[in-house]
């Protein structure tokens, strides 16, 4: 049996990533740490990170083949999930089955933030399609 070993991390040591370059297509600045992932150790069928979104951002509607989850940490925002819509805030818990249509937009006055995770093996492997 091939036993994995634990990744163990304090975010505040990891630097922000996000969305760059010609054709992204999300309004606002979000940005993202990924915390537990092939990219950072032996993980396996789990990606989680932390992100953020600035009052009024926008995360379009876009869909992918692996699950995702979303957990409120702090601030207001809006999901749409196909046809369920919903006010989130500190607390809450988004479950988005696998390629299903969703947005997020960040509603109050101040950042969004919230823990995500898929159901992948590597953070890089997920493929965002955004739906025009």
């Amino acid at each position: 049996m091939n036993k994995q070993k634990p990744i163990i991390l304090n975010q505040a040591e990891l630097d922000w990533e996000g969305w760059d370059g010609p054709g992204v297509a999300v309004e606002g600045p979000l940005r993202w740490k990924i915390l537990i992932s092939g990219e950072r150790g032996p993980s396996s069928r789990l990606t989680t990170g932390i992100a953020e979104m600035i009052p009024e951002a926008l995360l379009p509607l876009h869909h992918h083949e692996p699950e995702e989850t979303y957990y409120i940490i702090s601030g207001s925002g809006h999901v749409t999930v196909d046809d369920s819509a919903a006010s989130l805030g500190p607390g809450a818990s988004v479950f988005i089955p696998s390629n299903a249509k969703h947005s997020l937009r960040c509603t109050g006055t101040e950042n969004l933030v919230f823990l995500f995770t898929f159901a992948a093996d590597r953070f890089d492997e997920i493929v965002y399609h955004f739906d025009a």
